[in-house]
């Protein structure tokens, strides 16, 4: 049985898009922390509330999307 099919094709590109989001932010995330000690207070706030943005989006996001599929998944 095949991971990727062609019925599924949208729910693994969906899957892809939202780890690819995910890895960014982690990286963000670890990033931030590495240089703090080499930031002003000003930019590691400006770091954490941008990364704090993308993560409550991404999670909005993802519900929103996931949501949209559910209610696609009814009409079928």
């Amino acid at each position: 049985m095949s991971y990727i099919t062609k019925k599924n094709l949208n729910l693994r590109i969906q899957q892809l898009i939202i780890l690819i989001l995910h890895l960014v932010l982690l990286r963000w995330i670890w990033y931030t922390l590495n240089n703090t000690g080499a930031m002003n207070t000003t930019e590691v706030l400006l770091h954490f509330s941008g990364i704090g943005l993308m993560g409550a989006l991404l999670i909005f996001g993802c519900a929103m999307w996931a949501k949209r599929r559910y209610i696609k998944g009814l009409d079928d």
